[in-house]
């Protein structure tokens, strides 16, 4: 489901020691630091605006990258931009939403109201993010996630590309955003969704993963849905004193699995919105 954040940083770490680049002090000339990810600066808006996708990766069953993902539709809409918003969960389980885009109606779709998977998406930052960006004129959410049968899953990614350029093409003067696990938006594998994106669309397209120092999620890690403490290799990334909240994009040069990454300190476990 997620790529392992201790062996990102140990890849980023390599990378930078190889190019002999001083890591605190790219750091420091490139990252655009933040309190609130909900209330992002217009650096955030210049640094993202040339990009016409942003997909962002997460590990599931957190609080954070909802949050952040919010912030950021909100900044490209006040800055006058209409925004489609993609979830990575199937549209078959989100049709009491699509039909009728009421509050009640995101926790009334199946979804979310009877989870079929289980794995920390059907958490309620991600169904107040639904909710929230619902009542913005100026955003569209969508679901780009297939179901699981099992002669789709190994084209799942493909088919979840395939989903997000239709959406893009109805609307290709928009702005985009996506939420997904962050596997499916690594551009170094090329089975990847955001790499069989990049390859069907003429776009730029930026791929964002959430890092962290430490913290726990709410997802499932192979024994069904749990509560689990992660961490991170010590490194400037995520040790740089005033740096607890920040984005950032790597060189063009770069070999990390990622363009960039929103890198929040501390993680923090969802609740699922069933159990509410």
């Amino acid at each position: 489901m997620t790529i392992n954040t201790l062996l990102l940083f140990a890849l980023t770490l390599t990378f930078f020691s190889a190019s002999g680049q001083d890591n605190e002090a790219y750091l420091k000339a490139n990252a655009i630091r933040f309190d609130n990810p909900e209330k992002l600066s217009n650096s955030v808006y210049n640094l993202l605006s040339p990009f016409k996708i942003v997909m962002v990766g997460e590990m599931h069953g957190t609080n954070e990258s909802a949050a952040f993902v919010s912030g950021l539709t909100n900044l490209f809409a006040n800055k006058g931009d209409s925004v489609l918003v993609g979830l990575e969960i199937p549209a078959e389980f989100m049709t009491k939403f699509v039909s009728l885009h009421t509050d009640s109606s995101v926790y009334q779709s199946e979804f979310f109201s009877n989870p079929p998977y289980l794995d920390g998406r059907e958490s309620l930052p991600w169904a107040n993010l639904i909710s929230t960006l619902n009542k913005n004129p100026k955003v569209k959410v969508f679901f780009f996630d297939t179901n699981r049968d099992k002669d789709v899953v190994p084209f799942r990614d493909s088919l979840m590309a395939m989903n997000i350029k239709a959406q893009f093409s109805q609307h290709p003067t928009w702005k985009m955003i996506t939420l997904s696990g962050n596997y499916h938006t690594s551009i170094s594998n090329p089975v990847t969704m955001t790499s069989v994106l990049k390859r069907n669309v003429s776009a730029k397209v930026c791929s964002l993963n959430m890092e962290y120092k430490e913290g726990s999620a709410n997802a499932n890690f192979t024994h069904g849905l749990e509560i689990k403490q992660l961490g991170s290799y010590p490194s400037v990334f995520n040790s740089t004193e005033g740096y607890d909240r920040y984005l950032l994009l790597y060189s063009a040069k770069s070999n990390y699995d990622y363009n960039g990454i929103y890198y929040t300190k501390y993680i923090t476990a969802a609740k699922m919105a069933t159990h509410e």
